[in-house]
């Protein structure tokens, strides 16, 4: 190889080691699989998945992780700095200035890809998320991906000094060795072997006085917004789940996908621990070059039992002044922050449904040209957290959301997603998400709160958002 030559000779004046990339075209394997045969147990893990379009990506153990911790303490959460967004785009940025590739063909996912996400607020400090920082991101060692029926696997090298090309071209080739008769062996044994059998799981019963509370502090938010002072905001709450056994994300995930194929299917496991995971609905921000593609989430209702019912629910939904209201404000929100970068941005002038398993949201597209090539982190600090997460004023609501809320949000809503050397890139904002320990499952749901809010009927719809996750956990 050619460029292992390059690499060697670029190490010596680089300000840290050259990263030395291979990709080579693989055989059609689920990167599930992939990720389940290849991944340590004590190492990082990544996983991304959206069925429908027929994209995967699965990523093991770390060769370089970039992180932000995010405010001092001192500073508190109220408001957003830019920080952590900034610094991050910069250590990325230098990183692909030290990375030499080689790829059997062209193409856009090819090469390395920085894996990763960031915390809900500027600061992370709640004791539950400590394997994570206020931003996180993972150059892999090897990464897989699917793209229809195109698969590649990527092997990523730091190259040591006094290192020869020759020597470093055949670890490359050995890693890919390896791994390729790790996976085709494991694949066809696993013909043979019996299922495992199912997880079984245990829920914590919550406390009578939560359903008080949440009413109670949605009615303080409610006066608030007849006061003039907010015109929405965003308000969740964790349910907490005793798991029986030692948990397997990866079974949890299998779940997810299949269950829900239009979602975001993702998991974030920063040390091979404790495993951020989830399946959403909702993406933040999809960039080629400097083509942009968002969207607007927000109003919902359940799906009916028969054909009939299901369109009787959705024309409920597509009349309803509140949910329309909050949805409107989402889009606004979105359009008005692309036109910072964007000389057109085009959506629908009405919102259609995207409809899930157990659940219908009114949803409108976006897509948008940048007038120039704007670094994604800038675009992605601007979005987050939309209306659809955070509220209207977005300051205001920030700054209250932390009283009205009995946990600490950890990465829960927040972006997540990947970027890669060829500047293509993908975040969601992670909803429908859940954090699995070793002994016990956080799981998150939450509603926009305007002034028509009814807070009971607000409770029932979180229970409705919480079914994907809780069903997942107790198939796994």
């Amino acid at each position: 190889m050619e460029c292992a030559q390059e690499a060697v000779s670029v190490t010596p004046v680089a300000d840290q080691p050259v990263i030395f990339s291979v990709t080579v075209p693989f055989e059609n394997i689920d990167p599930l699989a992939v990720l389940e045969i290849l991944a340590e147990s004590d190492q990082f893990q990544y996983y991304w998945e959206h069925p429908d379009e027929r994209l995967g990506i699965s990523a093991g153990r770390a060769i370089r992780k970039i992180s932000c911790p995010g405010q001092c303490a001192a500073a508190g959460r109220n408001g957003k700095s830019s920080d952590r967004f900034t610094a991050t785009s910069e250590a990325i940025k230098k990183a692909c200035e030290d990375i030499v590739e080689y790829s059997a063909f062209r193409h856009s996912l090819a090469g390395v890809h920085f894996l990763g996400g960031f915390s809900f607020f500027d600061r992370q400090d709640a004791e539950a998320w400590k394997n994570f920082n206020a931003s996180d991101f993972f150059v892999p060692e090897w990464s897989f991906v699917r793209d229809g029926e195109l698969c590649l696997l990527t092997v990523n090298k730091e190259v040591p000094k006094n290192i020869s090309a020759e020597k470093l071209a055949d670890s490359v080739r050995a890693t890919i060795d390896r791994m390729a008769t790790q996976l085709l062996k494991s694949t066809s044994a696993a013909l043979h072997e019996e299922p495992a059998p199912a997880h079984e799981y245990a829920e914590v019963i919550e406390e009578p006085e939560s359903l008080g509370k949440w009413i109670e502090n949605i009615s303080a938010a409610k006066k608030l917004i007849e006061l003039g002072a907010l015109t929405k905001i965003v308000l969740s709450r964790m349910l907490r789940v005793r798991l029986c056994g030692r948990q397997q994300p990866t079974r949890i995930l299998n779940q997810l996908r299949n269950e829900y194929p239009s979602c975001y299917t993702f998991m974030m496991r920063p040390e091979g621990k404790t495993a951020f995971v989830g399946s959403t609905p909702e993406r933040l921000l999809s960039i080629r070059s400097n083509y942009i593609l968002t969207e607007g989430l927000a109003g919902s209702i359940s799906r009916g039992k028969t054909a009939t019912e299901d369109a009787i629910m959705e024309k409920k939904l597509l009349s309803s002044a509140k949910d329309l209201e909050e949805h409107r404000l989402v889009v606004e929100d979105i359009r008005e922050k692309l036109r910072n970068f964007c000389d057109e941005v085009n959506h629908p002038a009405q919102p259609g449904i995207k409809k899930f398993t157990n659940v219908q949201h009114l949803y409108t597209p976006i897509s948008a040209w940048t007038n120039n090539k704007y670094d994604p982190f800038v675009i992605l600090r601007s979005l987050h957290p939309t209306p659809a997460v955070g509220g209207v004023p977005s300051r205001k609501a920030l700054g209250l959301i932390p009283e009205y809320e009995l946990y600490e949000r950890g990465w829960y809503a927040a972006p997540v997603g990947w970027l890669n050397s060829k500047g293509r890139g993908e975040f969601v904002v992670a909803i429908r998400s859940g954090l699995i320990t070793e002994h016990e499952a956080l799981f998150y749901a939450g509603c926009g709160i305007v002034q028509d809010s009814d807070p009971v009927a607000e409770w029932e719809e979180t229970k409705l958002k919480l079914i994907p996750m809780l069903t997942a956990i107790n198939h796994a």
